[in-house]
């Protein structure tokens, strides 16, 4: 998520001026988890050299001037199970960091954390002078040392929250000949939206790396209404509503939506009646995270199977509806 602050580091290798096509490296993904389901990409590399941005399908799931390619976990309590980083090309670590505490960015210290920016960080050398770095890293996670070889898919430590940061994800960035490369394009800049033929990744990995313009990252079932982010992210609203409690909230969180994108919400009953249902203003703009819900008095005197549904419109694409079930017991069990 943080701008690149680590460039002095870079300066001190001497890259060369050419590339040849046989030292070009082939990516793994830099994450042990599956891909779509317990992680997303939250932000691509701006391919905009403007102070508007792009990624690399022409939309707008980046923000200016945004390096890397983020990779994020759903909430904290996966973060601190521990989830690996692993090298996507084998190479030398020539710098680490460790060390920097695993916190949510306080806006008032940012001058002082921006020295620190990724927080927690690997720097691997491939041959032919590619460069390849992975921020945020949790605290005192890091497996390897500088000087150290580093094998393909080897572990470098696991995803952290650390630096300037408002999420926990890891920032993996590529660099050749001191220009930042997008993985998905193989170039510093594109023009070409969607264009992948010269890829960094994985031919079998680029299929799996399905470009979502627009994601439900989590949803949960909760007695209180989630007042923010970090609250959802704690891990501690998706509870449901003990018989005991007055109200039943059913609440979603997505990850790049975009300008007019309209979301509506329901509660629906086992009989399959929607007894609560509210339809959201379209967006103004485009977000890179947003959640939403409704709720209801805890209908433990109607138990059984009861819904939570989100519907998500956008203008030229096909509706995206998702259901979640929810068990209520009667309230004299």
């Amino acid at each position: 998520m943080a701008p690149l602050r680590w460039r002095f580091i870079f300066c001190l290798f001497s890259l060369p001026a050419t590339t040849s096509a046989a030292e070009t490296p082939s990516f793994i993904f830099p994450v042990d988890c599956d891909y779509d389901v317990d992680c997303f990409i939250q932000n691509y590399v701006d391919n905009d050299p403007s102070p508007a941005h792009r990624d690399y399908q022409c939309h707008h799931q980046t923000y200016n001037g945004h390096s890397g390619t983020d990779i994020r976990l759903i909430n904290l309590p996966q973060m601190a199970s521990g989830v690996a980083v692993l090298a996507a090309a084998e190479g030398e670590v020539v710098a680490i960091r460790d060390g920097v505490e695993d916190v949510y960015l306080d806006p008032e210290k940012r001058a002082q954390i921006e020295t620190i920016g990724l927080g927690n960080a690997v720097i691997l050398k491939h041959p032919d002078g590619w460069l390849t770095l992975y921020g945020h890293l949790k605290k005192d996670s890091l497996k390897v040392s500088k000087g150290d070889w580093i094998e393909q898919g080897q572990i470098l430590g696991d995803i952290g929250l650390s630096g300037l940061t408002a999420f926990p994800h890891v920032h993996f960035q590529v660099k050749h000949q001191d220009q930042t490369i997008d993985p998905f394009t193989g170039t510093s800049l594109s023009e070409n939206c969607g264009n992948t033929e010269n890829t960094l990744w994985h031919p079998s990995l680029l299929e799996q790396l399905t470009y979502f313009q627009g994601s439900l990252l989590d949803h949960g079932f909760s007695d209180q209404r989630p007042p923010d982010y970090q609250a959802i992210e704690s891990g501690t609203f998706n509870q449901g509503a003990a018989k005991e409690s007055p109200h039943l909230f059913f609440w979603v969180r997505l990850i790049g939506v975009s300008a007019g994108d309209q979301v509506t919400l329901r509660l629906i009953n086992p009989d399959g009646q929607p007894l609560k249902q509210h339809t959201f203003p379209a967006l103004t703009r485009s977000k890179a995270q947003q959640f939403y819900y409704i709720g209801m008095k805890n209908p433990v005197d109607q138990p059984g199977n009861w819904q939570g549904q989100i519907t998500l419109e956008r203008s030229g694409v096909p509706v995206m509806e998702k259901t979640f079930s929810y068990i209520v017991e009667a309230a004299g069990r």
